[in-house]
């Protein structure tokens, strides 16, 4: 009798103390670098679940063409660009209640993201172009919407995948990221 007693007690003290807790939210500001395509990221707050995200890092660009030279023998002819890329866009967080609730970190922005970016890509640094597939200088203007998670595993390592649709130069193709880096420990979040 005891027990219930006690248990209706501390009830509504538990309840409200859920009520109060503050909503998860995502970190004031993250540096991260990225190794894969070298360069330096930022993650600035704007929202509990929103956050700014501008990158300035080296790119490769490819293009691949196959071409019959004899009817039993095929050649495929590959060209390659890497340019200097900067972006801007935003992400909403969707899933950090979830992943708490599972017991899983939001630590450094860690979840799941949908996202818009603009991004510019400048003239090729460097560049490998084959006679058979002209490739320019790669560079460009596009905008992105993309599906991705992120994730900051033990000793700061960084892991980002991102998915989706893009207009770049006109041109409506898919659009990918997969970067591999380290983020910067941040004082606060």
């Amino acid at each position: 009798m005891k027990t219930i007693l006690t248990a209706l007690v501390l009830l509504p003290m538990l309840v409200m103390g859920q009520q109060n807790q503050e909503p998860a939210q995502v970190v004031k500001s993250v540096w991260r670098a990225a190794f894969l395509a070298p360069g330096f990221m930022n993650e600035f707050r704007l929202g509990n679940r929103t956050t700014l995200i501008s990158e300035a890092r080296i790119t490769s660009y490819s293009k691949a063409k196959e071409v019959e030279t004899d009817p039993n023998q095929t050649k495929y002819y590959t060209s390659t660009t890497f340019n200097p890329d900067v972006s801007v866009g935003a992400r909403y967080f969707y899933n950090f209640d979830r992943r708490l609730q599972k017991g899983k970190t939001i630590r450094y922005n860690s979840g799941n993201y949908l996202s818009v970016r603009a991004r510019y890509r400048l003239p090729a640094v460097a560049k490998s172009e084959s006679e058979q597939v002209p490739i320019g200088d790669g560079s460009g203007f596009g905008v992105e919407a993309l599906w991705g998670f992120q994730r900051t595993y033990r000793r700061n390592f960084y892991l980002n995948l991102a998915l989706g649709s893009r207009i770049f130069n006109g041109n409506a193709e898919g659009a990918g990221d997969f970067t591999l880096g380290y983020t910067f420990p941040s004082a606060r979040p």
